[in-house]
C-alpha cells in the first residue's frame, strides 16, 4: 500500500510538472498569455489535486484490466484524451462568445497542453502498476468477446438523449442558480423559470440541443473501450467510467483565468454531480452490451 501511494505521488508530481511546462511553451495568443499572467498562489495545490485524480484513474483501470503493453497504452490514451481534453474544449468552442480572449488556435493548444502530460505518465503508470498477469493472448477468449452490435447505435442514441436531460437539469438547478454565472453567459442576472428557460433556449440557441446529444453520444463512444478492458466486474466497470468522467469536473478545481471563481465553483458543483450520475447511467447501459 505504501509503495503504491508513493508511486501515485511520483506520477502526480510528474503529471503536474509536465502540465506546467507544456502550458509554458505553448504559443498561445498574446491576449490569452496576458490574461493568465497574474497567477494564483493556490494554483499549484489545485493542480496537484487534479493530477492526482488523473493518476489514480490510471492506476485503478490498470489494476483491474488484463491488458498490458502498447494496447493498454493506446486505449488509455484514447479514453483520457478524448474525454478529458477533447470533450471539454469542444464545449469551450461552442460557447466561444463567452471567451472573447480565446482564439480557436488557443483552444487547440489547450487540448495539446493537456495531451502532453498523458503521453508522459501513461507509459510510466503501466510500468509501475502492471503486475504479472496473464497476457492478452492467454485471455483471448475474454478479449475477443463480441458485443450486441445491432443494439449499439440505439444504446448510443439513448445515452445521448439522457445526457441532454442531465445536462439541462443540472445546468439549470445547479449552475444556473449562481447569479454571477447567469451574468457571465447571458449578460443578465435574471433567472427564468425552468420551462421558460428551456423554451428561451429553443428560440435563441436551438443548436445547443443536438450539440449536447452528440456530446452525450461521444462520451459513450470514447469510454466504450473499457467494456473489453474491464468485463469481469460491473462495479469496477462503472467506477472506472465515473473516475474518467469526473476528471472533466475535477479540473475545474484549478483556478482558471477564463472563469471568475464563483462561475468556476458553479460549474464544479454542476459537473461533479451531473457527471457522476451520467457515469453510473452509462456504465449500466453499456454493461448490457457485452455478451455474458
Amino acid at each position: 500500500m505504501v509503495k503504491t501511494i508513493l508511486k501515485l505521488v511520483l506520477l502526480t508530481i510528474i503529471h503536474s510538472l509536465v502540465f506546467m511546462i507544456g502550458n509554458a511553451v505553448m504559443p498561445f495568443s498574446q491576449e490569452f498569455k496576458e490574461l493568465g499572467s497574474s497567477g494564483n498562489p493556490l494554483s499549484l495545490l489545485f493542480l496537484l489535486i487534479n493530477s492526482g485524480w488523473t493518476c489514480f484513474t490510471l492506476f485503478f483501470i490498470i489494476h483491474h484490466t488484463f491488458y498490458r503493453g502498447r494496447i493498454l497504452f493506446f486505449k488509455l490514451l484514447f479514453i483520457l484524451f478524448f474525454v478529458q481534453c477533447f470533450m471539454t474544449q469542444i464545449e469551450t468552442l461552442f460557447f466561444g462568445n463567452a471567451f472573447p480572449v480565446l482564439t480557436k488556435i488557443d483552444i487547440l493548444l489547450i487540448m495539446a497542453a493537456s495531451f502532453i502530460p498523458l503521453l508522459a505518465v501513461i507509459p510510466l503508470a503501466i510500468k509501475l502498476f502492471v503486475k504479472n498477469k496473464k497476457s492478452l493472448n492467454e485471455n483471448s477468449k475474454i478479449a475477443k468477446q463480441l458485443f450486441v452490435i445491432k443494439n449499439l447505435l440505439i444504446k448510443f442514441g439513448i445515452i445521448g438523449i439522457i445526457y441532454l436531460f442531465i445536462y439541462m437539469i443540472f445546468g439549470y438547478f445547479v449552475a444556473w442558480q449562481f447569479e454571477e454565472l447567469r451574468i457571465f453567459y447571458s449578460g443578465s442576472p435574471e433567472k427564468l423559470p425552468f420551462f421558460t428557460h428551456i423554451k428561451d433556449l429553443v428560440i435563441n440557441n436551438p443548436v445547443i440541443y443536438p450539440f449536447q446529444i452528440i456530446r452525450g453520444i461521444l462520451f459513450a463512444v470514447f469510454i466504450f473501450p473499457l467494456i473489453n478492458m474491464l468485463n469481469k466486474n460491473k462495479t469496477i466497470f462503472i467506477i472506472s467510467i465515473c473516475l474518467v468522467y469526473l476528471s472533466t469536473a475535477i479540473m475545474l478545481i484549478i483556478p482558471n483565468v477564463l472563469f471568475p471563481d464563483i462561475v468556476r465553483y458553479g460549474h464544479l458543483l454542476e459537473m461533479t454531480s451531473s457527471m457522476l450520475l451520467f457515469g453510473i447511467v452509462v456504465g449500466n447501459v453499456l454493461w448490457r452490451l457485452r455478451v455474458l
